[in-house]
């Protein structure tokens, strides 16, 4: 273990600097295990890239079902009951447009419509270890929000990820993304991104009668545009660990609430979540054999949630305003996975959060899991989960998750 970058580093240094942008380049404690076949550019006569010569054009295409079946029962008002659902159904393509760069596109279709989730090119002609992603793609915070929801390890992201930063969370922009080896067993890789927008995707799901909107100007100075930052580091702990500790940084400088019903708004807002990550990974000589355990905490700060107080007729919307709360929120997960085999792994998720609603100053919630691969394409996973909440809507959740991979299946860097 304590040869492990240098003996990468050779091992890549047989191939072009543009493999860098199509796998991960190291295999971090905690990463998702996704299926890959990748071919290294030059290796064969047919690059797949057409020219206006040619009507030779193959680049890789897959496609993810996620199918998933669930029963959950709640002590409060929420959904209650069985269903049975494709939860989503993935088609990506990818291909190398020249030896330094490489594009993909991701389009997601669940029960009610389609959606272009990923469309980036990866530039890597700057030499060394950089590379520039321009497009559409998931942000670079901690080790979970860059994954689709199929690629988890868990049904859902961890609560306190969801609560402040969503289920998932894309932009549109661009990213510097480097790494270096500081020593035999140390490598370290930080990234930096502007995007026009960063919203979480949960603000699609607000109620507009009850619950003001969040928007941000298509149209900014370049100060108000949103960032992301993430530092992080991975170092051989003995023969057979791997700790692994990340910082990570997602900026929005100016947005605005909107209550729809009676137009008022709160403008020139701000809000910054951070969090810190460590993942420990460890296996026996075998490989067959491993533990992983992780966890983040996540602070929200700034403007951090607003609430509709009834500034006039009670019972009427429509001369409500628009109440911003600024605060320190903040949150964490951890969890512990085990395989005794490469088929096979249980796992346990414990999060907590101080919630953004009113009322409701702390959730948690707690999953176990297993996951079976009948082959690297092919996955079945049951879950238990349970969430507890102050004002006593408590909820249980029984979950059933089937996927198949179809093709090459990959989303660039994650760790």
């Amino acid at each position: 273990m304590s040869t492990f970058i240098v003996q990468r580093a050779l091992a890549l240094a047989a191939f072009s600097p543009a493999v860098l942008a199509q796998g991960p380049v190291f295999q971090t404690p905690g990463m998702t295990s996704v299926p890959s076949n990748y071919s290294v550019p030059g290796s064969s006569n047919d690059s797949g890239q057409a020219n206006r010569f040619s009507n030779v054009f193959n680049p890789a295409f897959s496609f993810v079902v996620d199918s998933l079946v669930d029963s959950i029962h709640n002590s409060g008002a929420s959904e209650d009951g069985e269903r049975i659902e494709l939860r989503s159904l993935e088609f990506a393509a990818q291909s190398w447009v020249d030896p330094s760069a490489w594009a993909y596109f991701v389009a997601v279709a669940d029960e009610e419509n389609v959606a272009i989730e990923e469309a980036a090119v990866h530039y890597t002609g700057l030499g060394g270890n950089h590379t520039l992603r321009a497009g559409r793609f998931f942000i670079d915070f901690g080790k979970q929000m860059q994954t689709h929801v199929h690629e988890l390890r868990t049904i859902r992201r961890p609560l306190a990820l969801r609560t402040f930063l969503g289920d998932e969370v894309k932009g549109d922009g661009l990213q510097w993304d480097s790494w270096t080896s500081v020593s035999d067993e140390t490598a370290v890789r930080w990234s930096i991104g502007a995007f026009s927008n960063l919203l979480p995707e949960s603000v699609k799901d607000i109620d507009p009668e009850t619950q003001a909107a969040q928007s941000i100007a298509d149209r900014k100075h370049a100060e108000d545009f949103n960032f992301t930052a993430r530092l992080t580091a991975f170092t051989d702990v003995g023969q057979n660990g791997v700790l692994q500790l990340g910082t990570s940084a997602r900026v929005l400088p100016r947005f605005a609430y909107t209550f729809e019903p009676s137009g008022d708004a709160a403008e020139d807002l701000d809000n910054t979540v951070f969090g810190l990550d460590a993942t420990y990974g460890w296996s026996d000589d075998s490989g067959l054999k491993s533990w992983t355990f992780g966890g983040e905490y996540v602070l929200d700060t700034g403007d951090t949630y607003s609430t509709i107080g009834d500034a006039g007729t009670p019972g009427d919307p429509t001369d409500d305003s628009v109440d911003v709360i600024s605060d320190e929120l903040n949150g964490f997960y951890i969890f512990a996975d085990y395989a005794w085999d490469k088929s096979n792994s249980v796992g346990l998720q414990y999060s907590q959060v101080e919630s953004p609603e009113a009322g409701t100053p702390d959730v948690s919630e707690t999953e176990a899991y297993y996951t079976h691969l009948f082959s690297e394409f092919h996955r079945l996973r049951v879950a238990a989960s349970g969430q507890n909440r102050e004002d006593g809507e408590d909820s249980t959740r029984f979950a059933i998750q089937y996927t198949v991979f179809v093709g090459a299946h990959g989303h660039g860097v994650n760790w």
